[in-house]
């Protein structure tokens, strides 16, 4: 009887001994195992867009913890996407992310690099004043991208109707305005940096710098639901913690980020993307918090929508991220 129990106490010692050790494994294995990869839609080739590119060229990503695979789509495409939960974070989805919210969605606001658009209104050299722009074409990327907003607001500002005074010409990528320009497609176009030195170099005239707009307007935007800060709340601010080391390798690493925008863009002009490089690193914002103004801008220029009227700005962003960040010293110990 004895002989037995012993034998039965072994037996359990080395089941329970062989247990442990598969569960510790196993919990090696998970801890080894390399992260899933994301992916992450910009929605434009332009300068705006080149912090998630430094992130992930100078590796801040991964050393974060992420597998982030950065992928080009159109702010509309990348917005369902979003609203699908195949992405949880993009970028420049800016008019769509406030559209998207008044229309039941959670899209939100956790960050913006930019709060003035870094564009320039450009045209045919034959187009002396805006009133010249009656009854011609103007191109733009895509209806409710950027370029599209800003033109409209432009054209209101000059007294011009955007759907009667001038026929809106889709072009949907900005390298392909300037061509546009170049083959008279178009007569005239808001082209951001650096795609504008490009159109200003080739003859082309610049009739509005936009960075002059009286209004601020949130250019560079990341968007994100609540449903995804709520429920991956350390993946998203790992995330954002690449992103904040982005900015700052922005700024300090002048010859890097001018070869990473040349490489996303694919822009040859090194004389450009310097000159646009230079433009971007004077207005970015070092701690990117998304301005309210910048919101109510937006739903001013959605006034189709009865619900803009009476939004509250607040409801579209959510900078907790970065707020706790802060708290938690991240910021400080960065700069």
């Amino acid at each position: 009887m004895l002989k037995f129990s012993l034998f039965f106490s072994l037996r359990c010692f080395s089941y329970l001994k062989a247990l442990a050790v598969g569960r510790l494994y196993k919990r090696r294995s998970r801890l080894k195992r390399p992260p899933k990869r994301s992916w992450f839609p910009y929605s434009a080739i332009t300068v705006n867009q080149a912090i998630p590119w430094i992130a992930h060229d100078a590796g801040l990503f991964k050393k974060n913890g992420l597998d982030v695979q950065l992928i080009h789509a159109s702010s509309i495409t990348a917005m369902q996407a979003l609203l699908a939960g195949e992405v949880s974070i993009g970028q420049s989805l800016t008019d769509a992310c406030v559209t998207a919210n008044l229309n039941g969605a959670d899209t939100v606001f956790i960050a913006s690099i930019l709060d003035k658009p870094l564009y320039s209104f450009v045209a045919n050299p034959k187009i002396k004043t805006p009133q010249d722009l009656k009854g011609k074409r103007v191109g733009i990327t895509r209806f409710g991208s950027t370029p599209d907003a800003l033109t409209r607001a432009l054209l209101k500002m000059w007294g011009l109707d955007p759907l009667t005074d001038v026929t809106l010409v889709q072009l949907n990528e900005m390298g392909l305005l300037v061509n546009g320009l170049v083959n008279e497609v178009i007569d005239a176009a808001a082209i951001s940096i650096p795609s504008n030195f490009r159109a200003k170099n080739l003859g082309f005239v610049e009739l509005f710098d936009l960075t002059r707009i009286n209004r601020t307007y949130i250019t560079g935007a990341v968007v994100s639901t609540k449903r995804f800060i709520d429920q991956r709340r350390d993946i998203a601010k790992r995330f954002m913690k690449a992103y904040l080391e982005g900015i700052k390798k922005y700024l300090d690493d002048e010859e890097f980020s001018i070869r990473v925008v040349q490489k996303w863009t694919r822009m040859k002009n090194r004389d450009e993307v310097k000159d646009a490089y230079a433009l971007q690193a004077r207005n970015m914002l070092k701690i990117p918090r998304t301005p309210l103004e910048g919101v109510k801008t937006i739903l001013d220029g959605l006034e189709k929508i009865p619900a803009a009227k009476t939004a509250d700005p607040r409801r579209f962003v959510d900078m907790s991220l970065i707020d706790e960040l802060e708290k938690e010293g991240f910021l400080k110990a960065l700069y």
